[in-house]
This record gives C-alpha cells, structure tokens and sequence, in this order.
C-alpha cells in the first residue's frame, strides 16, 4: 500500500497537464478563425471600395467635361484616390486611360484599386459612350 502512494497526485497532474494542451489548442484555433473572419471582411470591404472607386469615375466622365478632356489628352490619369491615414481603414486608386488598341476618342478603360489593410481588390471597367444618346454608356464590367 505504500507503493500507491501519491499515485493519484501524479494521475492528477497528466489529466491537467491533458486539459492544458487541449485548452492551448482551443484558444489557437479561436484566434485562427478570427483572423480568418477579419480577412474575409477585409476583402469585402476592398471590392467595395474597388466598385466605388469605378462608378465615381463612370460619374465624373458622365458630368465632368475637363475630366474627359484630360482623361483624352494625358496617357494615363490618376483621378481619385483616398487616404489610407486614420480615421479612414481603406482607400480606393482609380486610374482612366484609352482603352488598349482601340483609338475611340468615347472609349476609356477605368481601372479601380481597393485596400483595406492587407486585402486588395481591382475592377477593371471599359466604357463606350453611345454616339446616339450622349449621355448613355455601354459599361463591360471586368472583375
């Protein structure tokens, strides 16, 4: 009887010691699936401000003449981008130029960058204004 002594201390600590790596490996997967959760929303948040940033400038070629008007004269214009700095969490980069290989002075490709912390987004827009009603637009959205 001697021999069994403590026996159940022992029992005790290996069931405990049991609990804590199952409790670790709980906690870990909680903080994954967070994480997981965070970059999900991230990345929505980011074809958001991707979609944002491409119909501001469908807007502003639609009411702006100098805007088409610069988008016709410089190669490449960056038209629109907002600060990442706080309280702002994201920011779109538009950029508008000539669609590639087609010379169509009412042709224009708009290409839009959305970020939200490390998730991006891009949308790739092409438009044509229709020559019969000036203030139609044949959109081909391009994900």
């Amino acid at each position: 009887m001697t021999n069994e002594r403590g026996s159940v201390a022992v029992l005790g600590l290996i069931a405990m010691m049991l609990l804590g790596v199952i409790g670790a490996g709980m906690v870990t997967l909680s903080n994954i699936d967070v994480t997981i959760a965070a970059n999900h929303r991230d990345g929505v948040a980011a074809q958001y401000l991707a979609e944002a940033g491409a119909l501001w400038a469908i807007v502003k070629l639609k009411t702006d003449n100098d805007f088409v008007i610069k988008t016709e004269t410089q190669k490449d214009i960056t038209t629109y981008k907002i600060d990442d700095k706080p309280p702002i969490l994201g920011s779109y980069t538009v950029t508008t130029k000539f669609a590639p290989k087609i010379f169509n002075k009412n042709q224009r490709l708009i290409t839009s960058i959305g970020t939200v912390n490390k998730a991006k987004r891009q949308i790739t827009v092409q438009i044509l204004w229709l020559t019969d009603q000036a203030d139609s637009f044949e959109i081909i959205w391009n994900n």
